[in-house]
């Protein structure tokens, strides 16, 4: 039986790859005919291998799916940005796995059964071209990603659901003063990457379902190389989903999941970072830009309000390692003199949390608000900050992250974190005391 798997997988993989040629040569409708005919052949072939594939009463639920995501889309127009074109196609490739009710875990239960794997990204962006009708394109860049989706909404036949995927990307036409000068989004050939999509999903008799939506992806490098404005795209998207499982045989119980009484935790991190600043940014020699370190410790509270969910508020430390030559260039840039003190390399913040979890892993966003002057490279001198990140209970108590801060969406650099619980779960209500 695996060797139908096997086969059914490589078809899966083929097919993927065509498309994705097919995509590529769009003016080209000689070799347009050519691959589709033999994508349509190979699909064939993939469902004849799919009537042989058999379930067995003696075998546990088969949870594992692949699926092929197709992208067509834009560049999201961003101030001063002159785009002469505008068009991507992008393909991704996913193996995942489909939780249900077998184990009774309260997360999936709490998530109306969600499901998350890996995936592959494959993208052609030279159809995104900025300032000059010669300039070569943002590239053909990949990426490796995890992913979690969950339904909003599930009927019998037909569900509403989203996902999140973050990864690795390289293989950008990054700027360039002389082979890619116009490229002022990105500066370097390595990237995160972030997707959130959206689809309305309609299952097919037997063990496939066809997807339709849209999705909005980032890439960035959170200021570790100048320029940095980021990469902005939105497009819709058609998927194709085969399950190693039958669609009716799935079990998606409505069982309530059990109340959670509101817990304290209170946690410190620390956090270090790298990033490369505007005046130490030289066109001609892109790669040579000084950076500069910067750190910050955090103490947080939290009230966990259910399985998953969490907010509170805390306090950062923020060191800057510009903060000083920040304050001596823009004086010498307004003919000023200044003495700057050590004390300009710190800062105060406090923020709002939020926390939502699944499991081990936990997405997590605040709002910051300076307490003192904020010294940094933006002129405008910020006064808000934005966190966004994800961090892993390794433990009960002790957790590692990364996360990008922020100013109005705009990165100000990457935060590698590691932190502990000194208090968790502990009950909001008191005990009572010999049982009364």
């Amino acid at each position: 039986m695996d060797i139908f798997y096997i086969c059914y997988a490589i078809s899966i993989l083929c097919n993927a790859h065509l498309f994705f040629y097919i995509c590529s040569l769009i003016n080209q409708s000689v070799n347009y005919i050519r691959y589709l005919g033999v994508s349509l052949l190979l699909l064939v072939l993939q469902h004849h291998v799919t009537f042989g594939i058999q379930d067995t009463a003696s075998v546990a639920p088969r949870k594992v799916f692949f699926s092929v995501h197709a992208q067509q889309g834009s560049l999201l127009k961003t101030h001063k940005t002159d785009i002469v074109a505008n068009y991507y196609v992008g393909l991704d490739l996913r193996i995942g796995w489909q939780t249900d009710d077998f184990q009774k875990n309260i997360f999936d239960r709490s998530y109306r059964y969600p499901y998350y794997g890996i995936g592959y990204y494959m993208g052609n962006m030279n159809g995104i071209v900025l300032g000059n009708d010669e300039q070569s394109g943002f590239g053909r860049p990949a990426a490796l990603y995890a992913f979690f989706g969950a339904p909003i909404y599930r009927g019998k036949w037909f569900q509403v659901k989203y996902d999140i995927s973050a990864g690795i990307s390289y293989n950008f036409n990054s700027y360039d003063p002389q082979v890619n000068p116009y490229n002022i989004l990105v500066g370097s050939k390595n990237n995160a990457y972030i997707n959130f999509g959206f689809e309305s999903v309609f299952s097919l008799p037997g063990h496939s379902s066809l997807g339709l939506g849209f999705s909005l992806q980032h890439f960035s490098n959170g200021s570790y190389q100048k320029p940095n404005k980021g990469i902005n795209l939105v497009s819709s998207t058609v998927s194709y989903q085969f399950g190693l499982y039958k669609n009716r045989d799935k079990k998606y119980s409505r069982f309530p999941v059990p109340s959670h009484e509101p817990t304290l935790e209170w946690y410190l991190f620390i956090a270090s970072g790298v990033r490369m600043l505007d005046t130490d940014f030289d066109p001609d020699k892109p790669r040579q830009g000084h950076r500069w370190y910067c750190a910050n410790v955090s103490s947080a509270t939290l009230i966990k309000i259910n399985h998953r969910r969490k907010f509170g508020a805390g306090l950062d430390l923020f060191y800057f390692d510009w903060g000083r030559y920040v304050i001596g260039y823009r004086a010498h840039e307004n003919g000023e003199t200044v003495t700057t003190k050590r004390s300009d390399n710190f800062a105060l913040g406090a923020f709002l949390a939020h926390e939502v979890g699944y499991k081990r892993v936990w997405l997590v966003t605040n709002l910051g608000f300076y307490l003192n002057q904020r010294v940094g490279d933006d002129p405008k001198k910020p006064w808000i900050y934005e966190r966004i990140g994800v961090k892993f209970q390794l433990t009960s108590r002790l957790f590692v992250g990364v996360s990008v801060k922020a100013h109005m969406a705009k990165a100000d650099y990457t935060e590698w974190t590691v932190g502990y619980s000194l208090i968790k779960d502990r009950p909001l209500k008191r005990l009572p005391r010999n049982g009364n």
